[in-house]
């Protein structure tokens, strides 16, 4: 699935962009040193620099790597460094000097606030060792955007040294480097200038970076001995990623196709705008004041009393085919939405009706006011705690055939009707070269049909040992009906097949509304909505918005989401945890717990609105009295 990127990078890309890296490129050839020379030539230019007193070195790795050449390169044996911290990434660059035994200072304020000049001038002339004083531009651990004008004019004016992270903010906000002052700017492939990761790139003042000879703690990321090689004819010290430089000069054309930084600033300002009014009117707060918020990234908080789950809703937007960012906040629960990279006002609102579907359903889970009925399956969900009685019954079936099949072939297509299932098992590839090497030939219908017959034969034997009721049945379907809620099921079994498991359910008190078999609706079962369709119209249903359907299997939740009603999975004596009564009582608490987080991912993956351990836990989730 192609997903829309909304990050603060690595982004969404050209498919122009992509394309660049098919093909392939030796380091040492001319033809490649030269693309590396016109790209630190136009980087450069797009920088309003000239080249006799400015360079621009490309660095392997990410832009971390760029931030830790920078700073373990420049700041001599005896120098320190002032760090200005209100975010993860000026905390890195605390942890860089930390770990090179570089001497520093910080001055570190919330991550909404923007830093006092004053106190950074104070800091300066009380501290004479400062000789480099380290910010970052846009911290994207909230969104914030930060004043280096007023700070790089402080800088300057104490003839420090200045070195600006402009990871997400170069080429999609405008810096003018000289006048602010800035000896050192770090950014990366993968951000603004929307190529792929791979490198970082650091644009400095010739004289500042001369005068960083001797400095480096690192082999590798030695940025002077860097910039040395790759002024001669464009070659990189060590092996460089050719695909994504090759991307990067394409994403660099497209760049000035737009024209240029000033255009592209604006489309990300307009993004950031849109953005932001739209998802406050849909009551995410900004967490940021607008008049220190970016417009590369924005962090927002939930709307008071909704409970809402970030993974939950992530998948829920990840499944519609966009991609958002957890949060960074230690004190708020917080998610943050980018606006970089090929994003344009149709994905921005495109998202917000994922996001305005999200909440619906969200409210209406929360509520269930309108509920009508339960759908629910019947062995691993009511009866038969891990589907046992299907589980054997095809083993049996395919060992007439000679065949041994494992469980877990067995249990892959459970809860389809039962003749599919066989022909989704003989579809496996093991199974299908066991069966051509047994009978030297491939699988037919005749012997789909001949096998179900067994297994029919052998589940009629078994099904009335294995039709016994799961836990929390009978107390969840009192207080359903006390609701007025209606109870329907659809199963995988036959109407034959049926007639046993209800008559002992029964027996024991459980005797649903409806229940509907493959056979009433032409042999078309799950993942086929049609059984809830003949639920939905015997007990009168209003509307498919007031249906739940609760399976144990990834074909009960397709069938919930093809009908388009609330899926909701059951984990304990689920098929898809796939142990009977007797094994899952044996397992420890916390074998059951990391048993059940297998099984509770499978659900989500599948697409299930909600995910219970047992049915004591039903009423809770449709908020029932």
């Amino acid at each position: 699935m192609e997903y829309k990127l909304l990050t603060p990078g690595p982004l969404s890309t050209t498919m122009s962009v992509k394309r660049e890296m098919l093909v392939d490129h030796c380091t040492w050839d001319d033809d490649y040193k030269n693309i590396t020379q016109e790209i630190r030539s136009e980087l450069l230019r797009i920088a309003n620099l000239d080249e006799k007193n400015y360079t621009a070195v490309l660095m392997q790795g990410s832009g971390s790597f760029g931030v830790e050449s920078v700073i373990t390169s420049v700041v001599p044996k005896d120098g320190k460094v002032l760090i200005l911290v209100n975010g993860a990434y000026g905390k890195r660059m605390v942890s860089i000097a930390e770990f090179s035994k570089i001497k520093f200072e910080t001055i570190e304020v919330s991550d909404s606030e923007i830093f006092n000049k004053e106190d950074v001038r104070k800091v300066l002339e009380k501290d004479l060792d400062i000789t480099h004083v380290a910010m970052v531009h846009s911290e994207t651990t909230t969104g914030i955007l930060n004043n280096i004008e007023e700070i790089g004019e402080v800088v300057k004016s104490h003839n420090k040294t200045f070195i600006v992270d402009a990871m997400s903010s170069f080429a999609g906000v405008e810096i003018e480097i000289e006048k602010i002052g800035i000896d050192f700017l770090i950014s990366s492939a993968n951000k603004c200038i929307e190529g792929v990761p791979g490198f970082s790139f650091i644009i400095c003042k010739k004289e500042s970076i001369e005068n960083s000879k001797d400095n480096a703690r690192s082999l590798c990321l030695n940025l002077y001995d860097q910039y040395q090689t790759m002024d001669k004819d464009g070659k990189w010290r060590f092996t460089s990623p050719t695909h994504t430089v090759l991307a990067f000069r394409q994403a660099l054309r497209e760049l000035e196709d737009e024209g240029g930084v000033e255009n592209r600033a604006k489309r990300y300002r307009e993004n950031n705008n849109l953005l932001n009014i739209e998802m406050e009117r849909l009551g995410f707060k900004l967490y940021l004041d607008k008049n220190v918020q970016g417009p590369i990234i924005s962090t927002f908080l939930y709307p008071e009393n909704l409970g809402i789950d970030f993974k939950d809703m992530y998948e829920f937007i990840k499944n519609r085919g966009y991609i958002i960012y957890p949060g960074k906040l230690t004190e708020k629960e917080s998610f943050r939405i980018g606006n970089i990279g090929e994003i344009y006002k149709r994905d921005i609102l495109g998202l917000i009706g994922v996001f305005e579907e999200y909440l619906e359903n969200i409210n209406y889970r929360k509520n269930f006011k309108d509920l009508e009925a339960v759908i629910f399956d019947w062995a691993g969900t009511t009866v038969d705690f891990g589907c046992i009685a299907p589980v054997a019954s095809f083993r049996d079936a395919f060992l007439e055939y000679g065949i041994e099949v494992t469980e877990e072939e067995i249990r892959k297509p459970m809860g389809m009707l039962k003749i599919d299932h066989i022909r989704e098992m003989l579809k496996m590839d093991r199974i299908n070269e066991l069966w051509e090497e047994k009978y030297n030939r491939s699988w037919s219908e005749e012997d789909v049909e001949e096998i179900y017959k067994i297994s029919e034969k052998k589940i009629l034997e078994n099904v009335a040992n294995h039709s016994e009721l799961k836990p929390h049945l009978l107390e969840t379907v009192k207080l359903l009906r006390s609701n007025g809620i209606k109870i329907g099921s659809t199963t995988g079994y036959t109407d034959e097949m049926m007639e046993i498991v209800t008559r002992v359910a029964g027996e024991e008190g459980y005797k649903p509304d409806f229940f509907v078999t493959p056979n009433s609706v032409e042999n078309h079962g799950r993942p086929y909505p049609f059984m809830i369709y003949e639920n939905m119209k015997a007990l009168e249903v209003t509307s498919a918005k007031n249906v739940v359907k609760v399976g144990d299997t990834i074909s009960d939740i397709k069938e919930g989401k093809n009908a388009g009603i609330i899926a909701i999975g059951i984990i304990d004596g689920s098929s898809l945890m796939g142990l009977n009564k007797e094994k899952f009582d044996g397992l420890s608490e916390e074998e059951k717990e990391i048993r059940r987080e297998e099984v509770r991912r499978k659900y989500e993956e599948a697409g299930a609105d909600i995910v219970i351990k047992d049915l004591s836990e039903l009423g809770e989730v449709l908020n029932l009295k």
